[in-house]
């Protein structure tokens, strides 16, 4: 550097000049000092913990660090709301205002498997936070947008449906909604969990919504459903007790009136009125019979009330609408400790 700013080729040992000079002694001597006070100092203390932090305070950072990223994710937010809205509004105008007659898994995985890989390659090999602070970050920043969504969902599919709008059947109802956004998320994080990449979890997805949909007693009936999935799958889905929560909520103590073409129309034997050959099935069905003492020409309402219908689904008294909504908290629980045990297996296996 001297040759440099000097122009010039010197001759002189610059290396030498500077290890014979009495700055260089000076150096060493300060430097062996601060040797022998650090070798006199040393402390060998281990407090036993993996991590800096306490596991309170990488939680905090770490959903403060989640809910940023999601606040920042306007992709995402917008389109979850957009299907919520969306669904709302065209399955509540495909019933719009029926009365009393008869008649975002997708797009949470990849955010979820994204920022599992971003753990695993950094923030787990510098050891920053434990994979507990991941999963409960990735969990709880999702639950605000999960009741904004779930309440934009409930007043757009409630309402212009037409259910009853007293605070009781109301509030039961939406405390459902919010239940099922907790529940499809939870699922959603588990099949992340233990997928790969976001492709294999959308493959793993179509397997459980055909399961939910073939067997949860709707589509299929329960009497129709094969023999072998009836006796268990029957009542490992928690669509099931969703199901069975709304009907309760919604029906039970509902009037029913049948329209004109949902009237059963029939002839009773010779000699009998309406009302002499249908006294059995009126008592113990609950039917309505429009014409009790005509002689032909038979009018009958299959029911008169919600419950007499949910009867036949075994849905017998209020109570049961919440043992089913008990039952899917459950299975959330279940969910977001499948999540914890899932990644806990995950990083134990890497960190082999």
């Amino acid at each position: 550097m001297i040759e440099v700013v000097s122009g010039r080729i010197s001759d002189i040992d610059w290396n030498r000049v500077w290890l014979e000079s009495p700055e260089h002694i000076e150096v060493i001597h300060e430097l062996d000092s601060l040797l022998e006070v650090a070798m006199r100092n040393e402390v060998n203390y281990d407090d036993g913990h993996e991590y800096v932090a306490p596991m309170n305070e990488q939680i905090r950072v770490v959903l403060s660090r989640m809910n940023l990223a999601l606040y920042r994710n306007n992709a995402y937010i917008n389109k979850k709301i957009l299907l919520h809205v969306g669904l709302g509004l065209f399955y509540g105008f495909s019933y719009w205002k029926i009365g009393d007659a008869v008649s975002v898994i997708s797009q949470l995985q990849p955010q979820f498997i994204k920022r599992r890989i971003i753990y695993d390659d950094r923030e787990k090999k510098a050891r920053i936070y434990s994979w507990k602070a991941l999963v409960t970050g990735l969990i709880v920043s999702e639950l605000l947008y999960l009741v904004i969504c779930g309440v934009l969902y409930f007043v757009c599919w409630y309402y212009t449906v037409g259910f009853s709008t007293a605070s009781e059947t109301a509030g039961a109802t939406f405390f459902v909604a919010l239940v099922y956004e907790m529940h499809y998320t939870g699922v959603g994080q588990f099949i992340a969990a233990h997928s790969p990449n976001a492709m294999f979890a959308s493959l793993a997805n179509p397997l459980r919504v055909g399961a939910i949909v073939s067997l949860y007693g709707i589509l299929v009936p329960y009497d129709q459903i094969v023999v072998f999935w009836r006796h268990w799958m029957y009542y490992l889905s928690p669509t099931t007790y969703l199901i069975r929560s709304v009907l309760t909520f919604t029906i039970l103590d509902t009037d029913v009136t049948c329209k004109k073409e949902e009237l059963a129309v029939f002839d009773p034997p010779p000699s009998s009125t309406c009302q002499e050959y249908l006294d059995p099935y009126l008592d113990e069905h609950g039917a309505n019979l429009i014409n009790p003492g005509a002689s032909s020409g038979c009018q009958a309402c299959p029911c008169t009330k919600g419950s007499h219908y949910l009867r036949t689904i075994n849905l017998n008294d209020y109570y049961y609408g919440w043992a089913g909504v008990g039952t899917v908290v459950l299975f959330v629980c279940s969910s977001y400790g499948l999540v914890h045990l899932l990644m806990k297996l995950q990083s134990s296996r890497k960190r082999e």
